[in-house]
């Protein structure tokens, strides 16, 4: 993302401002922790790193200070030619003439706060991990029950929405229908729906409908957690389906594993009830309770039994 857009991105509470580098709004920022320069500073010009926000905090002022106008220059040139995005002056700190006309020439914005670092770095840290996560983009439809985010999959008409629906009427609730656009933030999937079309559902038949107003804000809600992957499957007669469980399925997304159920969909089978129970069913899993093992282990000590 360009520096550019820490300005218009809503972080009123930083009040963040550009004090020199103007010209240099469109230098990218990629990586999404803040770091301080101090051993930069101190004459490790090798611990910058590219793409970086580096934020300059009372101490890494005051050291500056401290140093000749000359080596400020340098110390600013070095930094621009080591690729970092921006620095940011905290505590509503001036970058000082010298270095605000080498920022203007070389094209590195300064920004500045009021704020302190502390409340830069995390709310800096946090926006920024949020808006540089790996994404990618699935069809399918994302669910929240009992909790538990389930991302459903399937070929296009294999029942999806209508098993959404169902299961909204049963108190469940909708986060996104067709689209499911998924960010990974550390080891976490969090799933969303494209702004324009968040809270409706496409059913054959009858169209496009708003969950949302036919139901109320209790039925929708805007992001959730992934917690497990259901992926609808027309039945197929020549096809071994797992019928104990004894074995955890995953299905992988960003990198991250999931874990996985694959759920044939023939005549007579209750989809929404057969989701709500593998929701439940996660829930237990993930205390520990196992049933299938524990059934098997119940067989096998039976069978140790029999003489």
């Amino acid at each position: 993302m360009p520096v550019g857009d820490l300005l218009t991105a809503g972080l009123d509470a930083l009040d963040l401002r550009i004090l020199a580098g103007r010209n240099g709004q469109n230098r990218p920022i990629s990586s999404p922790a803040p770091q301080k320069p101090g051993l930069a500073l101190a004459g490790q010009q090798e611990r910058l790193r590219a793409g970086t926000v580096q934020v300059l905090g009372r101490g890494e002022i005051s050291f500056l200070r401290t140093i000749p106008a000359e080596t400020r220059r340098a110390l600013l040139a070095q930094m621009e030619r080591a690729g970092i995005a921006c620095l940011i002056l905290t505590h509503g700190a001036a970058p000082g003439a010298e270095i605000q006309e080498a920022a203007d020439a070389g094209g590195l914005p300064i920004l500045g706060t009021p704020q302190p670092t502390s409340t830069l770095m995390e709310s800096l840290g946090r926006y920024l991990e949020d808006r540089l996560a790996p994404s990618t983009t699935l069809h399918g439809t994302l669910i929240d029950a009992y909790g538990v985010g389930v991302l459903i999959l399937g070929e296009s008409g294999v029942g999806k929405s209508e098993s959404a629906l169902e299961l909204i009427l049963r108190g469940h609730r909708l986060i996104s229908d067709d689209t499911v656009t998924i960010r990974r933030i550390g080891t976490v999937l969090n799933g969303t729906g494209p702004e324009l079309s968040r809270h409706h559902m496409e059913l054959r038949g009858l169209g496009i409908i708003n969950i949302k107003d036919l139901y109320g804000v209790a039925a929708v809600r805007d992001r959730k957690d992934i917690d497990l992957v259901v992926r609808l499957d027309a039945w197929q007669d020549d096809k071994e389906y797992d019928r104990l469980g004894l074995e955890p399925r995953t299905w992988v997304i960003l990198g991250v594993e999931l874990p996985y159920i694959e759920m044939p969909v023939g005549p007579g089978r209750n989809l929404s009830i057969l989701l709500e129970v593998a929701a439940r069913h996660h829930l237990l899993r993930r205390k520990g309770y196992h049933p299938a093992k524990e059934l098997a282990g119940r067989i096998h000590e039976a069978l140790g039994k029999t003489p």
